[in-house]
């Protein structure tokens, strides 16, 4: 079952879902991203079957300490033993997402303190996320070096993901009036937070997106406001994800998830010289966590060069 930001109207016994869609009316009208409203609301409707089937309180200003405590062992129990079986990250996530509903109840009056308020988040061990070889990548613009439209779009999109490391969505997402090859730069309107961020790109993928262009402006859909088209019109997030996966194929290296573009344009980025705080507007992040996130697929590597040229044996 999934939840939707407009539940089905609810009788006087459905306490549980009357307040998530007080949450849900909350979340909307402050703005909250459509992606954050859907993963508050999934993570508040799956506590809520879990308390139900195990007969603890339906009412969520009824719910205890003991409770969620319950509830966060059963996520994470193997299903073997009759749990979810969930990640730690995941089960972090739905903590914070039902974290929210608690202190949505808290600041409307309903509970006088959030039965989280002394409760610790799931443990995390975080894990190295292994970025993209130099050597696929290049083997992967490679594999789209044609001359047709398919060809320039692909290498376009690619070579932008590889230079700004772009959310799939935000990829998706580009209009023609969003970008400016005057002076290399696109206007993005990240999903997370509806916030919009200006980004300069070099010179080399200011011409993969021209020489695409040019062959766009012969496309049936030309008039389209949408930068990157397909047969149809619009090239969605899912057919953006299956160009890249075809082109992996096509080049002979291992499929790549998009997303594992940001991770390895965060990590070239430090390893040239970058700074952390214009890696973090150049992303859209605005916790410093994001940077040792996804900074930390390589920083081995990022260390072993530096004490290179930093190493006090230089020069005796």
């Amino acid at each position: 079952m999934t939840i939707t930001t407009n539940p089905p109207a609810t009788t006087r016994s459905d306490t549980w879902l009357a307040y998530t869609r007080l949450f849900l009316d909350y979340l909307e009208s402050v703005n909250a991203a459509t992606m954050t409203q859907r993963t508050y609301g999934i993570a508040v409707q799956q506590l809520g079957d879990y308390l139900r089937r195990q007969g603890m309180p339906a009412d969520p200003t009824r719910v205890t300490r003991e409770h969620l405590v319950e509830w966060l062992r059963h996520m994470q129990r193997p299903k073997t033993e009759g749990g979810q079986g969930l990640t730690a990250q995941t089960a972090l996530q739905r903590y914070r997402s039902v974290s929210r509903l608690f202190a949505y109840l808290v600041d409307t009056d309903e509970i006088r303190e959030s039965p989280m308020a002394k409760m610790k988040p799931p443990r995390v061990v975080e894990k190295m996320v292994p970025v993209i070889a130099e050597g696929d990548l290049k083997r992967l613009l490679k594999a789209v070096s044609g001359s047709g439209f398919e060809e320039r779009r692909d290498k376009a999109i690619i070579g932008l993901f590889i230079d700004v490391g772009l959310r799939i969505s935000e990829m998706a997402g580009i209009n023609l009036d969003d970008i400016d090859l005057g002076e290399r730069e696109l206007r993005v309107m990240q999903a997370k937070g509806r916030r919009p961020r200006l980004i300069r790109f070099v010179k080399e993928t200011r011409s993969d997106v021209q020489r695409y262009l040019l062959v766009r402006s012969r496309h049936p859909h030309a008039d389209d406001d949408a930068l990157w088209l397909g047969k149809r019109g619009r090239l969605l997030a899912s057919g953006i994800y299956r160009t890249v996966q075809r082109r992996c194929e096509e080049a002979g290296i291992p499929p790549i998830n998009p997303h594992k573009f940001r991770h390895t344009m965060s990590h070239l980025y430090l390893r040239n010289g970058g700074s952390e705080g214009d890696l973090m507007r150049l992303a859209g992040w605005r916790s410093r966590a994001m940077v040792d996130r996804y900074g930390a697929s390589a920083s081995a590597a990022r260390s072993r060069d530096a004490h290179d040229l930093f190493s006090a044996r230089r020069g005796l």
